[in-house]
């Protein structure tokens, strides 16, 4: 049951971080109105949702985790703990992954509307 929390609490923070994100930008490269752009380019980021990354991994993460503590010759409980515990890792990598992603979706779009990104 406590991987079970984790792994909710995983998927939920990072579902929730980057669409938020503002990315460093050169002062002088206005090509537009920075807001505007901002809020399309985090709008085109949030239709790749982290939290969808986030749940395939920890599905993933949950199978191989079970085959490996079989495959030791672990049995009952002891597999569903390894299981559980799989599965968080592999949900929190896939949510740190799909919210990367999605920083660098917001990063890309501002540079291609003529904004100069130094920091992400």
């Amino acid at each position: 049951m406590r991987g079970i929390w984790l792994l909710t609490t995983a998927l939920f923070a990072a579902g929730c971080a980057p669409v938020g994100y503002r990315p460093i930008v050169d002062s002088g490269t206005s090509r537009g109105s920075y807001e505007a752009d901002l809020a399309d380019c985090q709008n085109l980021a949030g239709r790749r949702p982290a939290a969808a990354r986030a749940a395939g991994a920890a599905t993933a993460g949950a199978a191989l985790g079970a085959l490996f503590a079989l495959a030791v010759g672990l049995r009952g409980e002891d597999v569903a703990h390894v299981a559980a515990w799989s599965a968080t890792s592999y949900g929190i990598a896939g949510g740190v992954e799909g919210s990367e992603e999605q920083r660098a979706i917001v990063s890309r779009c501002l540079a291609g509307r003529g904004y100069h990104v130094i920091a992400d």
